[in-house]
């Protein structure tokens, strides 16, 4: 649960990135839509969302590696799959 939200391997999101990010790669990446992967908490319970990118090529391969992009909680926002 994350302000109210449960997040969860599957779930749909759509990355909201902030100002504070100053890597090109993820700046591009501002809007796109993602898929959980997995969720990490630090030692200092910071949360951290890992995800694959939907509209790449390469999604299944980087699922298959485990290699994933990783996002705080507030640079996601949930996608409703109701909508």
């Amino acid at each position: 649960m994350i302000d109210g939200v449960e997040y969860k391997k599957g779930d749909k999101v759509k990355l909201k990135l902030q100002q504070r990010r100053s890597d090109a790669s993820d700046l591009i990446m501002n809007g796109r839509i993602a898929t959980i992967e997995t969720i990490y908490t630090d030692y200092d319970d910071k949360v951290y969302i890992a995800v694959t990118i939907d509209d790449d090529p390469g999604q299944d391969i980087w699922r298959d590696m485990n290699i994933y992009r990783f996002f705080l909680t507030d640079e996601v926002e949930k996608i409703d799959h109701e909508k």
